[in-house]
C-alpha cells in the first residue's frame, strides 16, 4: 500500500505544483482504479485493502480517472426494490467516461475501486459496460455506516471538485 500512497502523493502534489494562494492540505482528492487482470505481473500491480470489510485487491498502479476528472457526487440510491442501498455516484468528464466505456467492455467480472487521498473506501462490480461516465461505488470508513460514509465523502469532494475548478479557471484566464 506503500508504493500506492506515494504514488497517490505525488499525483497530488505534481498536479498543484505552482499553486501558492491554495492550500489543498486538507481535501479529499478522489481517483478510480480498475482491478488487475490476474495475468498481470506482480510488479505491474498493487494491493489495495476496504478499510471495514478488510477486501483485498489487486489494481493496475495508474489510476484510470484522477481528481481533476471528476465533475461531480451525490449519493442515490439503487438496487431492487426491497434492497434498495445508497451509494456515492462518482460522474467524470467525457475524456474519462470514454476510458471507462472501453475498460469497463474489457473487465466484466472485475471491479473498478475508488480510492480517496491514500484510503481505499469503495468498490464497484463491473457487470456490464458503463457507458454514461457514471459509477456507482459501495462505500465504507471505520465508524460510519455506508450511508453516512457515502454522505460524508460526498461533501468532501465535491467541495474539492469546486476549488478544482477555480483553480483551473483562473488558470485559464
Amino acid at each position: 500500500m506503500t508504493l500506492l500512497r506515494s504514488f497517490i502523493l505525488a499525483l497530488s502534489i505534481a498536479s498543484f505544483v505552482g499553486c501558492k494562494t491554495n492550500d489543498f492540505s486538507h481535501d479529499s482528492f478522489g481517483s478510480v482504479f480498475l482491478e488487475a487482470p490476474e495475468s498481470t505481473s506482480s510488479a505491474m500491480r498493487l494491493q489495495v485493502q476496504l478499510a471495514v470489510s478488510g477486501l483485498k485487491l489487486y489494481v493496475l498502479p495508474k489510476a484510470l480517472v484522477q481528481a481533476e476528472e471528476i465533475l461531480a457526487t451525490d449519493v442515490v440510491e439503487a438496487g431492487d426494490p426491497d434492497l434498495r442501498q445508497r451509494f456515492l455516484l462518482v460522474q467524470v468528464d467525457r475524456d474519462s467516461a470514454a476510458k471507462i466505456m472501453e475498460y469497463s467492455a474489457k473487465a466484466i467480472g472485475k471491479h473498478f475501486i475508488f480510492v480517496v487521498n491514500e484510503d481505499t473506501v469503495g468498490i464497484m462490480p463491473i457487470e456490464q459496460q458503463v457507458v454514461d461516465g457514471n459509477l456507482l461505488f459501495h462505500v465504507e470508513q471505520k465508524g460510519m455506516s455506508n450511508d453516512e460514509a457515502a454522505v460524508a465523502l460526498s461533501k468532501k469532494l465535491n467541495a474539492t471538485i469546486v476549488k478544482l475548478r477555480k483553480l483551473k479557471d483562473k488558470e485559464g484566464k
